[in-house]
């Protein structure tokens, strides 16, 4: 029976626990936060299917609630473009904090054990493979925990990550230019009004760069202040101030959430195993890059991670065992990732009145926004000559129009190339190929 630490509660991490214990592992879960304080405090989109490719029960249908219709506004607010998704009872939205409980229950179920209130410090290392990690308990005590494999699933500022020596190779740190500053936040609703459909979306409100929601419900109204790169208290007060003018049914006081948080808004690392150690979500960047939608890709990522590695009789987790989870994670999903990560940064260097713009002359429409949902069918030659063409009057944004579109291309063939067997020194090669896109 091999010993298999995780590192922080995310849905990546327990999805793999649930099924590694399963499968006779032993499995512990190290988690800073309390039992009922894991997990973001917000509502957020996923859909069912993911609990049966993983092999997990669903959640009880009482903590879900429907897919909505969305609406998106340029900054002046004179084009706004309607994304209608049919009705599925799969497409849901889940509390987030009411979605790890349901996983911990599932793992509590299957024999993992929890350690909750208790802060992961760093990776143990020794020689070139990770040993275990240390951890601060309840009392403040610092300790090493052993382990045969460490699965990192503590988040983008994840200190296991951080801690790896460099001749691993793996990223450290995953840079603020790369992150989606979120304040999110529930307010009062003073009265019955409601917008249809309820979900409006805004880029680059107040002039900043990235995207603020509010959301209609029938007794709180749900708000989002969304920028690359960094938020400031001043950027959410302006934020909420215009929001008041729009929605005077906006009210003062808060019913929960209020923090910012960070969600990285980047291509999968280019590597993200070594001998003991796995990072899966959001330590690994395994979020959808426009958006930073995130559930589904890291429950299924642990699914791919568990499937790769349940059946090691010998403990010997080495970078070899673990590569076909990475290589089958990149075929299935990385690929499509990829691209979005190219057009979110090509969004991110834009001005306020460029976005005017390509909503207005019909370059940004519901095609592409569809894109950040992963849906890649209309890139082709001809589709990215017609943009290039249509953007011609705005003359100075073709040179970051052509890199970008270069970057879509070359990412999208070298993802694809991803070396299908084991072999350091090919695989070496790719890295530095995908990572230099």
């Amino acid at each position: 029976m091999s010993k298999i630490i995780v590192a922080g509660a995310g849905h990546g991490g327990l999805t793999a626990a649930y099924n590694l214990a399963k499968a006779g592992h032993s499995v512990t879960v190290f988690e800073k936060n309390d039992p009922q304080e894991t997990g973001h405090d917000w509502h957020d989109g996923l859909s069912l299917f993911t609990f049966d490719r993983v092999n997990m029960p669903r959640p009880d249908k009482s903590l879900l609630t429907p897919n909505k219709d969305m609406l998106f506004y340029n900054p002046k607010k004179s084009v706004s473009l309607e994304l209608n998704f049919p009705e599925n009872p799969n497409t849901v939205f889940i509390d987030r904090q009411n979605l790890v409980r349901h996983l911990v229950k599932c793992c509590e179920e299957a024999g993992v054990v929890f350690h909750f209130n208790t802060e992961v410090i760093c990776a143990a290392c020794n020689a070139n493979r990770v040993r275990g990690i240390k951890i601060r308990d309840k009392d403040g005590k610092p300790k090493t925990v052993f382990a045969d494999l460490v699965i990192d699933a503590a988040g983008m500022d994840s200190p296991v990550r951080k801690s790896l020596p460099k001749s691993f190779g793996i990223m450290n740190e995953i840079p603020d230019k790369d992150a989606f500053f979120v304040y999110r936040a529930y307010y009062e609703k003073t009265d019955e009004s409601r917008l249809d459909p309820r979900y409006t979306n805004y880029f680059f409100h107040c002039g900043h760069p990235g995207m603020d929601w509010m959301i209609t419900e029938e007794d709180y109204m749900d708000v989002l202040i969304g920028q690359f790169g960094g938020i400031t208290e001043e950027d959410v007060t302006e934020a909420l101030s215009d929001f008041r003018e729009e929605y005077p049914y906006l009210g003062e006081k808060l019913l929960r959430g209020g923090k910012i948080n960070k969600i990285p808004l980047t291509k999968t690392l280019p590597k993200i195993t070594a001998n003991g150690y796995a990072a899966v979500g959001d330590s690994a960047g395994m979020t959808v890059p426009l958006n930073g939608c995130g559930i589904d890709l890291s429950m299924r990522a642990g699914g791919l991670l568990a499937k790769a590695v349940s059946g090691v009789t010998d403990s010997n987790f080495s970078e070899k065992r673990l590569w076909p989870y990475h290589q089958r994670y990149c075929l299935i999903h990385g690929n499509k990732l990829v691209i979005i990560a190219v057009l979110r940064a090509f969004l991110a260097s834009l001005k306020q009145e460029n976005i005017d713009f390509i909503m207005e002359k019909n370059i940004l429409t519901a095609t592409e926004i569809n894109m950040a949902n992963g849906d890649m069918s209309a890139i082709n030659f001809a589709y990215i000559i017609k943009k290039l063409k249509a953007i011609l009057p705005q003359g100075y944004l073709i040179p970051a129009a052509i890199k970008s579109m270069r970057g879509v291309l070359s990412l999208k063939k070298i993802s694809s190339d991803i070396p299908g067997e084991y072999n350091a020194t090919s695989i070496r090669k790719w890295q530095k190929l995908y990572e230099s896109i």
